[in-house]
């Protein structure tokens, strides 16, 4: 199987060290420093030299508090070669942003193959706060973001509205119950995303787990690809699943020709911050 790195680097956003568990970073001008279950091993210097403005104190599953506290939000830019977009980065009881730094190969992937073509379908599930819509909106394509979050919903909206973006659909829905819709109406898509969580709670209470719904859901998807054209990405951030055993699930049901790897982050020092996995591919 071959497999890729593929690592971020933007200005905005910087990974200074990691380790121990823990990451430092900046975010715009906002020095942070936060756990991180991948970041094992030594850091490049001791933690007690790093000099956070900022820190995360976990308080129980799925919350804490910075100390000090961050501003409520602040804009934070992506800037490629030939486009570049602009984000909202948030706080609250999560060690979240909002966004997540390594996806920016995705992005500049995505908005390269977009703009290089004409009257694109995007369909984005589990789509969060909405930098890939927006990447995929501002390349020229039609896109359908789907989430079960009403204020993930929102904050993507936001997004794009920070980037003059009126042209994106939202829909508060469970991803399955929209592909299942979709099907029956014989739609199609010339790319589809997916960023799933391990388990999630849907519209009306659904539940999601992972290693019981992704393999039904890639089966559902299979209707939903534009045979002539496409794009398939899928990103996992756990680790319940071993490559070879995604791109298998992947490949009974989508018979794509994928490109298999992991996303990082560099410090500046050139060591990579593995974040999660991806599969993807573009015909």
């Amino acid at each position: 199987m071959e497999y890729h790195i593929l690592t971020a680097q933007w200005e905005s956003y910087r990974l200074i060290d990691f380790g121990e568990g823990w990451r430092w970073e900046y975010w715009g001008k906002y020095s942070v420093m936060r756990p991180d279950g991948w970041a094992v091993g030594r850091p490049s210097q001791p933690r007690s030299r790093w000099t956070p403005q900022h820190v995360y104190h976990p308080m129980g599953a799925y919350q804490g508090k910075w100390e000090p506290p961050l501003p409520e939000k602040w804009i934070l830019l992506y800037r490629s070669k030939r486009w570049q977009m602009k984000l909202w980065c948030r706080t609250g009881k999560f060690k979240h942003m909002g966004l997540f730094p390594e996806q920016a190969p995705h992005w500049d992937w995505l908005h390269e193959w977009i703009s290089q073509r004409q009257r694109v379908r995007i369909l984005n599930l589990f789509a969060y706060t909405g930098a890939a819509s927006i990447a995929a909106a501002l390349a020229g394509a039609q896109v359908i973001h789907v989430d079960s979050s009403r204020s993930a919903i929102k904050w993507a909206a936001e997004n794009a509205s920070l980037n003059n973006i009126q042209t994106i659909r939202w829909l508060v829905e469970d991803a399955r119950r929209f592909v299942q819709r979709a099907a029956r109406r014989r739609e199609t898509y010339d790319g589809i995303l997916l960023d799933p969580p391990a388990y999630g709670i849907g519209t009306k209470g659904r539940r999601w787990e992972l290693q019981q719904d992704l393999p039904i859901l890639l089966a559902e998807l299979l209707p939903l690809l534009s045979t002539d054209r496409g794009l398939f990405l899928l990103n996992l951030y756990t680790g319940d699943f071993s490559p070879y055993t995604v791109k298998r699930i992947i490949q009974e049901t989508l018979p794509l020709p994928l490109e298999v790897g992991e996303l990082t982050l560099p410090t500046p020092e050139g060591r990579l911050l593995s974040t999660g996995l991806f599969f993807r591919c573009r015909w």
